[in-house]
């Protein structure tokens, strides 16, 4: 499979301000996937799901046309959380089973071996996990597979900026929000914060800026990418993971960074229109997508 998705499957019980409840697929890895999925066919997600999972959502992997070969079994029940929206658009999310049961789920870096010969690129959401990132960056020496690096919350921490910068200098690229990237620099000066991760020299960071869009910064530029236009924001849940795996997808395929950026746009956007994502992303989404990413010099899908 050319892109590989290495992050949590979850189920959402989504619970309404007017009582309604909804059960739909979510979690940093779905939302990846959904991302790469509006600009790539071969898309899967690598991880640990219970037995429930394929009764639950496998109808809309098969609508989607995305393979669930990547899930393993590790468990009799998948990840649940329980998420309530309030009417001024707050949420609260809280994991049913627990955050150990989580975790058992988790890939490790050794299960991601046959992926590297295989993969072109990888998305990976996570902390500094030291049990999964040895094993990983251990394995990864002598793969051609680019690696995107999209942090997680909780590691974005000034102590941790020798641990962070060590393991995104090992990859290609990196992914990380402005406020992150103020608690991880510990300055709120953003030309500072630009300049810092422009020293890093990855080939690839996206510094992501919610409506204001973003910052692509490579060792020889930095590209200012603003958000979609006229774009009704119904839940943001899920905008920085779907933006994050298609930027992945344009770095792999070549594309310049004001490109990636375009595209890691226009996957946030679909998925921030709704609750939760699309039913199906239709090869009219997918070319309507194409269309705004590149304007007239679209060379068809990847």
């Amino acid at each position: 499979m050319k892109y590989v998705v290495v992050s949590a499957v979850v189920t959402d019980e989504i619970h309404f301000p007017d009582g309604d409840v909804k059960i739909a697929p979510g979690g940093a890895g779905f939302y990846a996937l959904c991302g790469l999925r509006l600009w790539s066919d071969q898309v899967v997600a690598v991880t640990g799901i219970g037995e429930d999972y394929e009764k639950l959502h496998g109808e809309w992997y098969r609508r989607n046309h995305i393979s669930m070969e990547g899930f393993r079994i590790k468990d009799a029940r998948s990840p649940y959380t329980i998420v309530e929206y309030f009417p001024d658009g707050e949420r609260i999310e809280t994991p049913a089973l627990g955050l150990e049961h989580f975790r058992s789920l988790e890939t490790t870096g050794e299960e991601l071996v046959p992926y590297l010969d295989s993969a072109e690129g990888m998305y990976i959401f996570r902390n500094l996990d030291p049990d999964f990132w040895t094993g990983f960056l251990k394995n990864k020496k002598d793969s051609s597979c680019k690696i995107m690096w999209e942090i997680a919350a909780d590691a974005a921490q000034k102590e941790n900026l020798e641990t962070v910068r060590d393991i995104a200098g090992q990859l290609h690229a990196f992914s990380i929000n402005m406020t992150e990237a103020k608690s991880l620099l510990g300055t709120s000066d953003r030309e500072q914060i630009i300049e810092e991760l422009r020293s890093w020299g990855l080939e690839l960071i996206f510094l992501r800026q919610g409506a204001k869009g973003a910052v692509m910064i490579t060792a020889d530029e930095v590209v200012e990418v603003p958000s979609q236009p006229d774009v009704q924001v119904v839940d943001a849940t899920g905008g920085g993971n779907s933006s994050t795996g298609a930027v992945l997808c344009g770095l792999v395929e070549g594309r310049s960074p004001e490109i990636c950026g375009r595209m890691g746009s226009i996957s946030a956007a679909m998925c921030i229109s709704q609750y939760g994502v699309p039913e199906e992303i239709t090869e009219e989404m997918r070319k309507e997508a194409w269309e705004k990413a590149i304007c007239k010099n679209m060379k068809g899908l990847v």
